[in-house]
């Protein structure tokens, strides 16, 4: 654990220093991924279903805000959407109208969740998001987060029904209207996970707000069997058909990514809690403290000495070991092994001049004209 921890606050140390670099090249990548897997779904129009196109919008949104961004990835819906048809393009351009203004209205500054939620359920792993702003957003962002699971939806049904909704022929303008409305409203197994995963959003949010011990924990453990329950009970009461594994499995990441933010973002520790108490004129205050666990990382100091290079003599660097040990150690080259053969003919050195330095030295002898109280020469001057 305290390895973790250090790596936790070393970890903190570079994102404090290097943040601004790390969280462009993140949204390069988030959005590189978007748009390609927008082209993959309903790339319906071919002057824009191309990988350079894609990272070039990619590498714009990586320098601008996620509403920005978010924006321009429902332009490069609709504009694939109207390679479909007309009534595709507006209804879609509905939906995403009405999303942008509960979202603004409501809960501005939570973009992001609009462009994740989609891609979560293009990689099967829906219920990371719900258990992830529990833990770390408010309550108002079940508003991007819902619609961000009915323009999941939206897009694959159109994907699904592509033949019809395109069809002149096949439907008049007010059938695809219909038909395109029908197909969104009407779908069960949509509602069904904006309703569970509100459903978990908001026991996760209330659970690790309470001030009992562990409460983050309780609420990944049971926000997560809450998702699980309600999508099996929906397989019986709604009629609609889930694969079992998979929504396991999804359970099971969704619980370690839960823990993995616990972690970085409440880690305390329990066995330290106070409880203090203090009052003013107006009110008696009960305060529960509870100590963060931090370590900080150990360091020792390094002396480089090199004899050939004055320059690089007496060059200090830092260099982190565990458990806090220091330690000074002289070395001549970044060669370890010729740092050893210095040390071992300087050692070796050194014994040869003590051992010449005693052959030397002789023990004092002592006078035997002084033992018998005889003169020293020197007496007689």
């Amino acid at each position: 654990m305290t390895t973790l921890l250090v790596l936790r606050e070393r970890m903190k140390k570079v994102y404090a220093r290097y943040g601004g670099h790390i969280i462009k090249i993140l949204r390069f990548l988030l959005m590189l991924t978007v748009f390609m897997v927008i082209n993959e779904s309903v790339g319906y129009m071919e002057r824009l279903n191309h990988v350079w196109l894609a990272a070039a919008l990619a590498f714009v949104c990586a320098f601008l805000p996620w509403g920005v961004s978010a924006a321009l990835a429902a332009v490069f819906v609709l504009a694939h959407l109207y390679a479909v048809s007309l009534e595709v393009f507006f209804v879609a351009l509905a939906v995403f109208v009405l999303a942008f203004c509960l979202y603004y209205i409501f809960r501005p500054g939570d973009s992001v969740i609009l462009i994740l939620m989609p891609l979560m359920f293009v990689c099967n792993i829906p219920l990371v998001i719900p258990l992830a702003l529990g833990l770390a957003a408010t309550a108002f962002s079940v508003i991007p987060m819902s619609f961000g699971i009915i323009i999941y939806y939206m897009l694959d049904y159109v994907r699904d029904n592509v033949g019809i909704l395109a069809s002149s022929g096949t439907l008049s303008m007010p059938g695809r209207y219909t038909q395109m409305i029908n197909g969104i409203i009407g779908n069960r197994e949509m509602w069904v996970m904006v309703a569970a995963c509100c459903v978990t959003l908001f026991v996760v949010y209330m659970i690790r707000r309470l001030s009992v011990s562990h409460a983050w924990k309780i609420a990944i453990v049971t926000g997560t069997l809450t998702n699980v329950l309600l999508l099996f009970v929906s397989v019986f009461v709604v009629g609609i058909t889930l694969p079992i594994l998979r929504v396991i499995l999804n359970a099971f990441l969704a619980a370690a990514v839960g823990f993995v933010l616990e972690f970085f973002l409440f880690h305390v520790d329990y066995s330290r809690t106070e409880y203090v108490q203090f009052q003013d004129d107006d009110y008696y205050y009960y305060v529960k403290a509870v100590p963060k666990i931090a370590v900080t990382p150990p360091e020792v100091t390094v002396t480089k000495i090199n004899p050939k290079n004055e320059e690089e003599e007496g060059r200090t660097v830092r260099v982190h070991r565990e458990l806090g040990k220091t330690a000074r150690i002289l070395t001549a080259e970044k060669d370890l092994e010729k740092t050893r053969r210095i040390f071992k003919r300087r050692k070796k050195k050194d014994l040869e001049e003590t051992q010449e330095l005693s052959d030397r030295t002789q023990p004092l002898k002592k006078n035997p004209a002084a033992d018998k109280g005889g003169e020293e020469p020197g007496d007689r001057l």
